[in-house]
């Protein structure tokens, strides 16, 4: 009987020191995942910064474009009366 009590307080012991040992090693990766996650948002930050004057031009190079375009469909309206209306087969 005392075979079994030291046997059973033996595996007991193992066992919180390997959920102990897994739980240290789940810290240390969540740790270094904060780490880098930090980084990764301090690199978006500067990003946004770098990237934060270029509204201004794409707002006024969009501009330009939508008249382009809108000149371009005048010019495709125009065109449709003057397309042939059957295709000469050979």
């Amino acid at each position: 009987m005392r075979l079994l009590i030291y046997a059973t307080l033996a595996y007991t012991a193992v066992l919180v020191l390997a959920l102990a040992i897994g739980l240290i090693m789940i810290a240390y990766y969540l740790n270094g995942a904060r780490s880098s996650l930090k980084k990764i948002a301090d690199g978006l930050k500067q990003v946004d910064t770098n990237v934060a004057p270029l509204e201004q031009v794409l707002t006024a190079a969009n501009t330009g474009l939508e008249n382009v375009r809108d000149n371009l469909q005048k010019v495709d309206t125009n065109l449709v009366p003057l397309a042939p209306t059957t295709v000469e087969q050979e």
